[in-house]
């Protein structure tokens, strides 16, 4: 089998002095614990779930595997909800052994069904996930972007900045410049006062009748002996039934160190996990080490926090 790196977002390598911090959705008016602190306890855990899943920040919920896309179409690697978890692979063993099907989400909220092909007979040294061989879509099916086994995932569409008017997409992208500006956690003294660049936004409905929106934005430090880049990923909402005003920051991450050693974010797809009414949005974070998937989920009205991260992939 030839390995492959997957196929999203562009390598870039990240510093061991890189910081990636991550900003809590929390009420203001309460000065306890940020909720979204990593350092806090998962929620119980979900009828079913292992122990071992449940310390991982898997949620129930997302069923045994997540699935992204490989370097060709029929590729995906699965995910599993932490290292050496024999169960949720010999689960997704027995799907594809029996020809069974997954659903598929594009970006924009496409949702197909596919194929589970068999496994390969060995992996390759140099990738630390199997590599899924003939998932095809049934039917003409879009580019998809992530996969589950469980049937109750729905899409959440995020839809591109690019699709509005020029007036607008101008003032959605200063509106999340405003919010990065807001971003309280630590950066190079050298990206201070500088301009941010809105590098993708997406829209999509956090609940109904919430307008929100994700959004990553660069600042660049163009020093010709050391330049600097800082990534910031936002998610913004506004309050529920608005649709015009302001929107509110409920959760930031941010990276920064030198341009080809930072990380780079990118949110890959929305979700809604095992019936959960809910969003979590499918991040990918691409590094010196590989690329990190995450599952950054809605805990409540303005409340986002990362739950769960996978270990590395790098198939080179």
């Amino acid at each position: 089998m030839s390995s492959r790196r997957p196929n999203h977002p562009a390598p870039r390598r990240l510093a061991a002095a890189a910081t990636l911090l991550l900003l809590a959705a929390c009420d203001r008016k309460a000065p306890g614990a940020r909720p979204d602190s990593a350092s806090l306890a998962m929620p119980l855990p979900a009828p079913g779930a292992s122990p071992a899943a449940d310390r991982s920040g898997w949620n129930a919920g997302a069923g045994p595997a997540l699935l992204v896309a490989g370097a060709a179409v029929d590729d995906a690697v699965a995910l599993f909800p932490f290292d050496d978890d024999s169960l949720d692979e010999e689960r997704l063993d027995s799907i594809s052994a029996n020809g069974g099907t997954v659903t598929m989400f594009g970006r924009g909220g496409a949702r197909f069904t596919a194929r589970l092909g068999a496994l390969p007979d060995e992996s390759d040294a140099a990738c630390e996930h199997w590599l899924l061989r003939d998932v095809q879509p049934e039917g003409s099916g879009a580019a998809w972007a992530v996969g589950f086994v469980d049937g109750r995932v729905t899409a959440v569409p995020l839809d591109s900045v690019e699709v509005l008017s020029p007036r607008d997409s101008s003032a959605l992208a200063a509106e999340a410049s405003r919010l990065a500006s807001a971003v309280t956690a630590p950066t190079g003294v050298s990206f201070q006062g500088l301009r941010f660049t809105a590098h993708d936004i997406r829209r999509f409905q956090a609940a109904p009748g919430v307008s929100a929106f994700a959004a990553h934005l660069i600042r660049h430090v163009n020093q010709e002996a050391n330049p600097q880049e800082e990534q910031t990923l936002i998610i913004a909402e506004r309050d529920s039934g608005a649709t015009t005003g302001p929107y509110q920051l409920v959760y930031a991450e941010r990276a920064y160190g030198r341009e080809e050693e930072v990380a780079t974010p990118e949110v890959l797809a929305g979700v809604r996990l095992g019936g959960s009414a809910q969003p979590t949005l499918v991040v990918a974070q691409d590094g010196d080490a590989g690329v990190v998937y995450r599952f950054v989920e809605r805990t409540g009205p303005k409340r986002w926090r990362a739950r769960w991260a996978s270990a590395p992939v790098q198939c080179n």
